[in-house]
């Protein structure tokens, strides 16, 4: 495994190795003595996957504090654009996104740090994404900013939604509590 820096502070790709064999694949997504040596969180309290069809676009969430927290995700199965929006108000990058492929193929993750808004467009039907989170889902603490509102290019044309992620509000409009 590979902890990769990127221009954001507390954002790394993760590149894991791949072993493969005629029994098929193994792959470590934590080894909590490398996340030490990098000064990242490796205490994960809740963990979930979300299986979607292609042009299915999730996000952008986040939790405030006090029940943020740093997020890793990775693909078991299909294609993402994962994107990562900076939120942090002091923040050299603040308001500044990061867009990264994460497959089965490239077995690539990606370690999210507090104060940043997260987000994907799966690139194929039946794309599973795992998320690892170091607090627990707090109802009252989510939040979300509208995925259209910020820069970044999507490349699809009609994006298959929940209401609810159509609902937030445009980044201009959203008050950060980082």
């Amino acid at each position: 495994m590979e902890i990769i820096s990127t221009e954001f502070e507390n954002l790394f790709i993760m590149d894991y190795g791949s072993y493969k064999d005629n029994r098929g694949e193994f792959v470590k997504t934590i080894h909590k003595q490398t996340f030490d040596q990098v000064g990242l969180e490796s205490v994960f309290t809740e963990s979930f996957y979300s299986v979607s069809s292609k042009n299915v676009i999730r996000g952008m969430h986040y939790q405030n504090p006090p029940e943020d927290h740093a997020k890793l995700v990775y693909v078991l199965t299909g294609a993402i654009i994962d994107v990562i929006l900076d939120i942090r108000k002091n923040s050299k990058t603040y308001g500044k996104y990061l867009s990264v492929e994460l497959s089965e193929n490239n077995r690539k993750g990606i370690y999210i740090g507090k104060g940043f808004a997260h987000g994907f467009l799966a690139l194929e039907d039946n794309t599973t994404v795992e998320y690892h989170t170091t607090t627990s889902q707090h109802k009252e603490s989510e939040a979300g900013i509208r995925y259209d509102s910020f820069g970044f290019d999507w490349n699809v044309v009609n994006p298959v939604m929940s209401d609810r992620d159509l609902a937030f509000q445009k980044f201009s409009e959203t008050t950060s509590l980082f």
